[in-house]
């Protein structure tokens, strides 16, 4: 295959995913919103708030594709119900879609063709040929980030969603995979990347804000002979780190 042949495959193809999400973020319903906005940290005052397209990429992304409580998950819904409306070629390509996987990648470098090598660092570095030009485009060589995948056949394609992973997260989600086979957060890892991605952008609210302020002032009027000092309580209860268990 060429790179021309490649991008002739995989530029309709990104077309169709595309419409296929937009067909199927209405089937979300109301709980599936909250409860994505909830873990993302987009809720607020009893609304859900998304500062830019990102976060909303990101909010649609969980809704439709974590499961609930209960299981389940909003695209297999759709795969049931409005996709049996789509022709045969993309009925074909939402089920792929339905198979999609969240996982921590490894660029490794540039596919000969086009797109990227990848190594899976949860399936025991598994490698996978992505077609995106966008990443092929920004993604250095040796660059981890978490990201939705599926098999399109010749290769692997994405949801255009890259969630930049820290050295802590990489080696926690690592290692908890390799010893039990589980992943050390509350929420799903795709969750947990979104949500760390979003605060990072988020600036600081007056609360907090006020907050830092008088921890300095506290600590900067104690005095250079001061032996002992008493910790402030501080008023941060909106903050929510992420929690391994």
């Amino acid at each position: 295959m060429t790179r021309d042949e490649a991008l002739a495959l995989y530029r309709p193809i990104r077309a169709t995913i595309r419409r296929i999400v937009s067909l199927a973020v209405p089937v979300c319903d109301g709980a599936d919103f909250m409860r994505a906005a909830k873990q993302l940290g987009l809720w607020a005052d009893g609304t859900i708030v998304c500062p830019d397209e990102n976060a909303a990429n990101m909010l649609g992304d969980v809704a439709l594709f974590e499961p609930n409580q209960r299981g389940r998950r909003a695209f297999d819904r759709f795969l049931s119900g409005r996709a049996r409306e789509l022709d045969a070629a993309d009925f074909e390509l939402a089920q792929r879609m339905g198979k999609a996987f969240f996982s921590l990648f490894r660029c490794m470098g540039k596919h000969e063709t086009a797109g990227v090598w990848l190594d899976d660092l949860l399936d025991g570095n598994r490698r996978l040929w992505l077609m995106d030009e966008a990443v092929e485009a920004t993604a250095p060589m040796g660059t981890t980030f978490g990201m939705r995948l599926f098999d399109a056949g010749a290769f692997h394609v994405g949801f255009g969603i890259v969630a930049p992973a820290d050295e802590e997260t990489i080696d926690f989600s690592v290692k908890g995979k390799t010893l039990n086979g589980r992943l050390p957060f509350r929420y799903s890892l795709a969750v947990t990347l979104y949500g760390d991605s979003l605060r990072a952008g988020l600036p600081l609210t007056g609360r907090v804000k006020e907050a830092l302020a008088s921890l300095l002032g506290r600590f900067t009027g104690a005095g250079a002979g001061s032996h002992r000092m008493r910790a402030p309580s501080l008023p941060l209860s909106n903050a929510k780190p992420r929690r391994r268990i």
